[in-house]
Order: structure tokens, then sequence, then C-alpha cells
């Protein structure tokens, strides 16, 4: 069971759970510092379709090993299915334990299904766009939440944040999917997350022809600035009440608390990126 919790405006679940038995996969790594390339990097879901869970999440655990933004003395967990595993990361250089079973104390983990794992894992879409949601109510194929008991201390969204996409990012340097097919519907369009951080939201974008984002006035005021760029196509916008067309080349500030919406009566899709900046982001 879980109930819904908020915590540095970032909304989270807490789940109910008893410990299970452990036993554990050793996963350090010493990768060294060479460039791959997405090719080599990349593995289609259909190779790994066969392959056991925790191997596919060993692989993750082996790469964040040897991350240089890895997060030291973090214990999170792993739900897939029902099943659990722990994630522990020592103050040694290039040590990550991988155990099966639910955390021993309370802490944070992920939840998804075999499907998105794998598709995380094939670099078919990005974990954090994997999570991506309008509200705390909504469901998507991957998410982050609390054990019960769990009380999230200073610090806490900014190492949610980092390990969110840290461990669930692999290889030198950390490359980001984006396109139409590695999208979510949030906000009533299309994104692809590239990067969070306290302070910091960026995603590509993609508004299709009908589709119209931030059409609900609940979504359309945010307490912190964003900046609407346009790469391709073209559609509309209305911004403090006033209506304007977008197209391919411009760049739109939007101030904080003032209320924003787009939308796309054309026939091909309006694309870009949007960045969101500043306390509150």
């Amino acid at each position: 069971m879980w109930n819904d919790k908020r915590s540095g405006g970032v909304a989270y679940r807490e789940f109910i759970t008893a410990p299970a038995g452990r036993w554990t996969l050793r996963a350090v790594a010493l990768l060294g510092a060479s460039l791959l390339s997405a090719a080599a990097l990349g593995v289609s879901a259909a190779a790994q379709e066969a392959e056991p869970v925790e191997t596919i999440l060993e692989r993750f655990a082996a790469d964040y090993a040897d991350d240089v933004s890895r997060l030291d003395e973090q214990i999170f967990g792993i739900e897939v299915d029902g099943a659990w595993w722990t994630v522990t990361t020592g103050a040694a250089p290039g040590e990550v334990e991988l155990s099966a079973g639910a955390p021993e104390a309370p802490t944070y983990y992920f939840t998804l299904d075999r499907e998105t794992l794998e598709r995380v894992d094939a670099r078919e879409m990005h974990a954090l766009t994997a999570m991506g949601k309008a509200r705390a109510s909504d469901v998507s194929p991957m998410d982050a939440e609390v054990m019960e008991g769990f009380e999230p201390g200073e610090g806490f969204l900014e190492d949610l944040l980092s390990v969110a996409f840290h461990f669930w990012t692999r290889g030198t340097p950390e490359i980001i999917p984006f396109g139409p097919e590695m999208t979510r519907e949030v906000h009533g369009a299309n994104a692809a997350v590239f990067y969070y951080q306290s302070g910091f939201r960026s995603a590509w974008f993609s508004v299709e022809p009908g589709q119209h984002a931030n059409e609900d006035p609940a979504d359309q005021v945010n307490e912190f600035p964003s900046l609407f760029i346009v790469t391709r196509g073209s559609g509309s916008a209305r911004i403090a009440g006033g209506e304007l067309t977008l197209s391919e080349g411009l760049a739109v500030f939007i101030p904080p608390g003032v209320a924003h919406e787009f939308w796309n009566d054309g026939d091909a899709a309006m694309e870009g990126v949007l960045l969101m900046f500043g306390e509150g982001a």
C-alpha cells in the first residue's frame, strides 16, 4: 500500500513493505575513462528479453560504480514487478553493491516493470522520461517512492535527482536519447527529459497536431522562469492572455507567475527545447 507525500516541491509515494532475505552480488567496475559510442552502449530490448532482471540491474550498478558523479554512502531500493533489490554505494572508489531483497532500513526506491527496465537499458527511453508526470496522482511506468518510516532530510531532493539520472544513465560520457519515439505525453504534449537538478529542468518537446499543452488552467503557471525554444515546425501560444504564433528559430521567455499554454492546429509537429530554472524548479 502507499500514501502520497510531498517534500521540497517533489511528490513521491510512501510504500509500506517488509524487508526480504538478502544475498549479495558484488558490482565493482573499473571501466576506465575511454569514450564509448552510443552504438556500443545500446542493447536492443529484444536482445535483452531473456535476461534475468538482476543481470540487467547488475549492468547499471557496474556502470554506476565508475561514474564520476556517483554519490557515496547511499542506500536505495529498486522494485521491478514486485521483486526487490537494494543498491548500496560505499566510500571506497568504484564500489557498488547490488543485493536481492528490500532495503533493511527505510529509504527511497525506484519502482518499474520489466518492459520499462528493458527500454531504459536499451536506451529507448530515459528513466527521467519514464518518471515524468504532471501531478503526483498520475500513473507513470517508472516512479520514485519512499518506504514507510523514511524521513527525507536536507539534501534529499538533490540526492534523489542525482541518483535518478546517473544510476540509470550508462556510459562515459552519459548520453541521453530523445526523439518522437522516446517521449511520453505530459501536460498535453510529448516530452523527453534531458536532465534535472535542483533549480534546473530541461527537456525536448514535441507538440503534435491536435495537442494542447497546459490546456488545464491548473497547469499554466510556474513559480520559476521558463524558456520555450522552437527548433522545428510552428504552433500557437497564449501567454499572459495574449496570443502569438511560434515558429522555428524563436525562443519565448516566460517569467514566473505568468500563465502560458501552447497548441498545434497545423499538420506537422512543433518541436523544441524547454528549459526551466531558478528557485523552485
